[in-house]
C-alpha cells in the first residue's frame, strides 16, 4: 500500500532555505486564508480544520459557528452513547494513501482528508492523535459533514470522491445555515455506496414532525432536529420505548426507570418485611432479594410479590431468575 502521494503535504514549515516559501504559498492557498492572522508554524493549519486553538477567534472567520459546533457534537455524542467512545471520533486528519483519485482533487493532492465526524467498523482505543493513517482493514462506515460557507463547496464535490474511493458507506451531509439546500429541500441528506461502488441517494423511511427519517446501517433509524438558536440535535429512534433519544433523553429516562426500579424495590420489601415480623418469613429473606435484585437490576412486577404476600408462591419465585435457589 502506498503511503501516501508524491506532492508534499506543508501543515508545518519543511526543512531547507525555501521551506519558509513553500510554507507560505500552501497557507495562502486555504480556503480560510486570512491575511490579518497571524499564523504559527508550530501549528498545522489545513483545509478542513486546524490544532491552532486561538484560530476562528479574533475575527478570524472559520468552522467554529455555533450550528456547525452542535451538529458535530450532537452527532459524536449520540453515536458514542450507542457505540462506544472507540469507534466515533471527531476533527481527525486521515493521512491517505494513493486512491487513484486524479490529483486535480485537492485532497488526493494533499493526500489527507478530515471528516467532521466518522465512525470506524472496529474499535481504536486508545487513540487521540491528530493525524491517523487510513487503514483499509478497519473501513470508515459513516461520515457526517456540516456545511460550512468557506468549505462546503468541497463537501459537495471533491470528497465525494474521495470517500468513494475510500470505501465509506455512508456519506452523510448536513446544512443548517441552507448554503446549498433549498427551502423546500431537506437540511440533511446521504449517500449509500453500492454493491457496484457507486454512492447512491438514501431516501428517507418515513417522514415525522415535518423531518425526514432516515435508516442507516450503523446508527439505526435517525434524524437531525433543529431546535432553534443553533442548537442542532442528533436523535436515534428507540423502537422498544418508542421515543427518540439522544444522550440528554436517554440519561433523563434511565434516571427516571433507576427511580420508579427503586420506589417499587423499597414498596415491596417494606411489604415482605412485614411477613417477617408476623413469622411468615425467614427474617433473611428481604436482604436476600435485595441484594439480588441489585446485581441483576431488576426488580419483579408488584403483582408478582402478591402472590408471595398472599403466599400462592414462595418468596424464592421473586429471585432473578439466574439466581434461583431452593
Amino acid at each position: 500500500m502506498t503511503t501516501g502521494p508524491a506532492s508534499p503535504w506543508y501543515p508545518k514549515v519543511p526543512e531547507g532555505k525555501d521551506g519558509a516559501s513553500v510554507w507560505w504559498a500552501y497557507i495562502k492557498d486555504l480556503p480560510h486564508y486570512d491575511p490579518a492572522y497571524p499564523y504559527d508554524p508550530r501549528h498545522a493549519y489545513e483545509p478542513d480544520g486546524t490544532d491552532d486553538e486561538a484560530y476562528g477567534k479574533d475575527g478570524v472567520h472559520f468552522p467554529v459557528g455555533c450550528a456547525h459546533q452542535t451538529s458535530t457534537h450532537g452527532c459524536m455524542d449520540e453515536a458514542r452513547r450507542l457505540l462506544g467512545r472507540d469507534r466515533v471520533f471527531k476533527d481527525r486528519c486521515l493521512k491517505l494513501p494513493d486512491l487513484g483519485v486524479p490529483r486535480t482533487n485537492r485532497y488526493a493532492r494533499c493526500g489527507q482528508v478530515m471528516p467532521d465526524v466518522f465512525i470506524q467498523e472496529h474499535p481504536r482505543p486508545g487513540d487521540n492523535q491528530h493525524y491517523v493513517a487510513y487503514d483499509p482493514n478497519n473501513p470508515i462506515v459513516f461520515v457526517l459533514q456540516v456545511l460550512f460557507q468557506s468549505t462546503f463547496h468541497y463537501d459537495l464535490g471533491p470528497k465525494v470522491d474521495i470517500y468513494r474511493a475510500m470505501g465509506v458507506r455512508e456519506y452523510w451531509r448536513y446544512d443548517p445555515d441552507r448554503l446549498h439546500r433549498r427551502a423546500d429541500e431537506p437540511l440533511l441528506w446521504g449517500l449509500r455506496l453500492s454493491a457496484a461502488g457507486e454512492y447512491e441517494d438514501i431516501e428517507p423511511v418515513r417522514h415525522e414532525d415535518g423531518l425526514p427519517v432516515y435508516r442507516s446501517d450503523t446508527l439505526g433509524e435517525f434524524r437531525m432536529l433543529d431546535e432553534g438558536e443553533d442548537i442542532h440535535t442528533l436523535q436515534t429512534w428507540d423502537g422498544e420505548r418508542d421515543v427518540w433519544l439522544n444522550p440528554k433523553r436517554a440519561w433523563e429516562l434511565e434516571t427516571a426507570d433507576q427511580i420508579r426500579l427503586e420506589i417499587r424495590m423499597a414498596t415491596i420489601l417494606t411489604q415482605l418485611k412485614r411477613q417477617v415480623a408476623w413469622g411468615v418469613l425467614e427474617p433473611h429473606v428481604p436482604d436476600t432479594l435485595a441484594a439480588a435484585w441489585q446485581r441483576a437490576g431488576k426488580v419483579p412486577d408488584a403483582a408478582e410479590a402478591v402472590d408471595v404476600l398472599l403466599g400462592a408462591e414462595d418468596w424464592t419465585s421473586l429471585l432473578p431468575p439466574k439466581d434461583s435457589r431452593a
